[in-house]
């Protein structure tokens, strides 16, 4: 089905009444999340409600189902709109940016409620937005009588609205129409004179430059050569190297192949062309043999004089402001060097652009690297680039919807997105994401230079300028899923890697930023490809050693370090679950088991619970069946897991399986019990199976303290406490809490610190002593802030929310209750502790109670314009 709502408000063909229109509009303008009645009854009466309202909105309903069928949801409170499979002109736009899809003004004939109002606001600043990056494409392809024709129009509608005037004036002159222009010019600064302002100097500038016909609003670029296609993106990266050349006289562009160096060195050239009086551009690729200074001689038409050597030729051709470009050096960067110096000492005037692989070495140097494009500047080559070799069929919306994560996967190189542009002429986009396993293969095409007719080639040619360590470096260092450092570096290799590292950097084979190396994606491909089966082998098991190494310590406790530990992991996560794949098919299927239980954590506080439980499941079959330390870790990891995630049937009988693997195993297994009965406590108490869960607690509270292990007496003792909160024992609870708080503190625990605070707040609550609470549980928010551990921070934030209704405070209470709830949601944790969860409810009940229906919508409008930062910020302020 489609919905329309960028002109008049549409379910199809289907023209509702206005009232199911308007509730349509509202279900539309939240994209499907849900809406309470009363936030409905608020969005479709803005200026009050009648009695009969509710009643009112249930015939509206009705009527709206029956345009739009099951997809509008009955839900907890209120409904959703089911957009599953549905397409809505907004989304389109809003991924497209196509103006076509337009039929007047957003909602057009809808009453604005403050969600339909807000979210037309929006959808016009896009289309303003849109119109902009339009008539920027126009310009930039010469479609300036096309550009001018639109732009004419938009500027009419909305005069003052200076960055369409300054293309609609740009796009006159171009025409021609330099009179057009300057009229254009002067209706805007009347516009805001009437709006008691004036022109920007932008503006003014411009229009000047029309007056006196200045010849860089449209200035041949002579010696450089014509655009081949429209140049896209690169404007940030082209600005930066403007600004250098103006303080250097030697600029290299270096990169990766692929990576654009060459066109954005011409459009460098283009650029600066006014400020030179000459510009050459000298293409050395196909050079392989004779002098070079002969070559460049040619290039710049410096006739060979007898008796005079051949730098005096060229120098004398290069007097005045001259910029010369040469164009792919690396395979003769030492002649290239050697030349590029001896003309920068002979002609003062000289400002020279080098594109190569690596940088030229010579003093006053300055580096310039070039990576891929942005993901957006990238969507936008490939669009254009397969409007062209379709003839002009661009991309169709369905196909927009893969093209960012397709050109996320080439790295953003210009020249990969041309290969792949080019292949749809004959294959659809999802079967190019499909291929792109084989990128090497499908990034093909008919590039005049044989090194940009496929990727392969592009970096065989860099490749094949390596020596011999830097070549087996590189193939190894396919095996990283991302980035790693040197230390990973030289493990893989099972070398000091310092030196072949640094060489590959230079030649920009390897990216380094902030600290880290990595390798782009087609790069890493090529070098996997070009690992032989022994050398892979030893590579994976290097790597998975290291992943085994560093996952065999367990996360640190304190506040900085965890939040390092999480990063780090992040940053690796998939380098580490690449290892565990390797393990698991051709390796050690029990060193994977070891690697994904130490990832268990990882996997936990990130959120990503589905992900998790699926690897340790894989894991777990593959592994031996044996009892071992090793499988109960994994048993419960992945019982953890499942609790957290909802799941407490799958979370107890992984427990249990836990628990029996540690008891075959005797005194072997010993170490491991306090955990596992902790874990199977925490879940017998989710179930409330009371009883059980006690029994876990104690039994894990008497090994612990026989082993004098205080951080599992801290932990059983907060657990179990929390079992005798639920059956009301509320003064062994708080004993039990206290000693937890203490021995975490001692520990220097953080995290346990948080958990203990948090639990010590919600008993001093239930026992009236709502000061002391709030106290510990703002404590808590702040330390699992610090740790960057969201579910907990959910807890505190559901916490303060309590106290705040019950200290006469309904609307914030519900704000925050509202934003946790949606929080939970986005990360699939939904709260497991039965007396928590029915003090929320309560909490809940009691504050919409109070306040009525309108005080109830705003404050859901209000929770759906707060984010998670801002809802902590506020708290840890108070």
């Amino acid at each position: 089905m489609r919905f329309q709502v960028l002109g008049p408000v549409r379910a199809g063909e289907t023209v509702l009444a206005p009232k199911p229109r308007a509730l349509l509009a509202v279900l539309l303008a939240v994209r499907g999340r849900p809406v309470t009645v009363d936030r409905l009854v608020a969005e479709l009466w803005p200026d009050g409600a009648p009695p009969t309202a509710t009643a009112t909105l249930q015939m509206h309903v009705s009527a709206l189902r029956k345009a739009v069928g099951d997809r509008l949801r009955t839900v907890s409170a209120g409904y959703r709109l089911d957009l599953t499979g549905a397409v809505l002109d907004a989304a389109e736009f809003e991924r497209t940016g196509a103006l076509a899809l337009w039929h007047g003004e957003a909602y057009d004939d809808v009453p604005a409620g403050p969600a339909v109002a807000a979210d037309a606001a929006r959808l016009a600043e896009l289309r303003l937005d849109a119109r902009r990056r339009w008539a920027e494409h126009a310009l930039a392809d010469g479609r300036h009588a096309e550009a001018a024709t639109e732009l004419a129009g938009w500027v009419a509608a909305e005069p003052t609205t200076e960055p369409l005037v300054r293309q609609l004036i740009l796009a006159l002159y171009r025409c021609g129409r330099a009179g057009d222009a300057l009229r254009a010019h002067r209706r805007t600064a009347a516009a805001l004179a009437a709006l008691e302002t004036t022109p920007s100097p932008a503006l003014d500038a411009l229009a000047e430059a029309v007056r006196r016909q200045d010849p860089t609003l449209d200035a041949p670029v002579p010696g450089v050569p014509a655009r081949p296609n429209r140049f896209i993106g690169r404007r940030a990266e082209l600005d930066r190297a403007i600004g250098l050349l103006g303080t250097a006289r030697l600029l290299t562009v270096a990169g990766p192949g692929g990576a654009g160096k060459t066109r954005l060195s011409l459009e460098l050239a283009r650029s600066v062309a006014a400020d030179h009086d000459a510009v050459h551009v000298v293409e050395l690729a196909e050079h392989r043999d004779g002098p070079l200074d002969a070559r460049l001689a040619a290039a710049i038409g410096a006739p060979e004089e007898p008796g005079v050597p051949l730098l005096d030729t060229i120098t004398r051709r290069l007097t005045g402001r001259t910029l010369l470009i040469l164009d792919n050096c690396e395979h003769v960067r030492p002649a290239t060097a050697g030349l590029a110096g001896a003309l920068l000492a002979a002609a003062p005037g000289l400002r020279l652009v080098a594109t190569s692989r690596e940088r030229l070495g010579l003093d006053g140097e300055v580096v310039f690297a070039l990576d891929g494009l942005a993901t957006p500047d990238a969507v936008r080559l490939l669009a254009d680039r397969v409007a062209a070799a379709r003839g002009g069929v661009a991309l169709t919306p369905a196909e927009h919807e893969v093209a960012g994560e397709l050109c996320r996967r080439l790295d953003g190189l210009p020249l990969a997105i041309e290969l792949a542009a080019a292949r749809l002429r004959a294959l659809p986009l999802a079967e190019i994401m499909s291929r792109l396993d084989r990128r090497l293969d499908l990034l093909t095409g008919v590039a005049p230079a044989a090194r940009h007719r496929t990727m392969r080639a592009a970096i065989d040619w860099g490749y094949d300028l390596l020596d011999r360590p830097q070549q087996e470096l590189l193939r190894r260092l396919g095996v990283f899923g991302g980035g790693f450092d040197l230390t990973a570096a030289g493990a893989v290799a099972g070398t000091d890697a310092l030196d072949p590292l640094t060489q590959l950097v230079d030649r920009s084979m390897v990216e380094r930023r902030d600290g880290r190396y990595r390798l782009i994606e087609t790069i890493r491909e090529y070098a996997r490809e070009r690992l032989d089966p022994a050398e892979r082998a030893d590579a994976y098991r290097r790597l998975a050693g290291l992943c085994e190494n560093r996952l065999a310590t367990p996360p640190p406790v304190d506040g900085p370090a965890h939040t390092a530990w999480l990063a780090g992991i992040a940053a690796d996560h998939d380098t580490i679950t690449g290892a565990i794949d390797w393990a698991l098919r051709d390796g050690d299927a029990a060193q994977g088991l070891r690697i994904a239980a130490g990832m268990w954590w990882y996997w936990w506080v990130a959120g990503r619970m589905a992900e998790g439980r699926a690897r340790l499941g894989r894991a777990l079959e593959a592994s031996p069946p044996e009892p071992s330390a090793a499988r109960a870790a994994a048993l419960r990891a992945a019982a953890s897991l499942a609790r957290n995630s909802g799941d407490l049937t799958a979370a107890r009988r992984l427990g249990e399986d836990c628990l029996a693997v540690l008891r075959s195993l005797g005194d072997a297994g010993r170490p491991g019990l306090v955990a596992a009965l902790n874990n199977l406590l925490i879940t017998a108490q989710a179930q409330e199976d009371y009883p059980a869960s006690l029994e876990f607690g104690y039994e894990a509270l008497r090994i612990a303290e026989e082993r004098s292990d205080a951080r599992m007496v801290a932990a059983a003792s907060n657990n179990t406490a929390g079992t005798l909160r639920c059956l009301g024992r509320l003064d062994e609870a708080e004993e039990l809490f206290t000693r937890a708080l203490t021995g975490f503190r001692d520990l220097h625990d953080r995290r346990g610190e948080a958990a203990a605070l948090s639990n010590l707040s919600t008993t001093a609550r239930r026992r009236g002593r709502h000061a002391a609470a709030r106290t510990a549980m703002r404590d808590s928010l702040a330390v699992y802030t610090e740790l960057g551990i969201v579910e907990g921070q959910l807890d505190a934030i559901e916490g303060l929310a309590q106290l705040d209704v019950l200290d006469g405070d309904p609307a914030d209470g519900l704000r925050l209750l509202a934003l946790a709830e949606r929080e939970r949601s986005a990360l699939g944790a939904p709260s497991f502790t039965p007396d928590e969860i029915a003090d929320r409810t309560r909490a809940e009940e009691q504050a919409r109670a109070r306040l009525g229906a309108a005080a109830v919508a705003r404050v859901y409008r209000e929770a759906t314009a707060t984010t998670l930062a801002a809802a902590v910020a506020g708290l840890l302020a108070r």
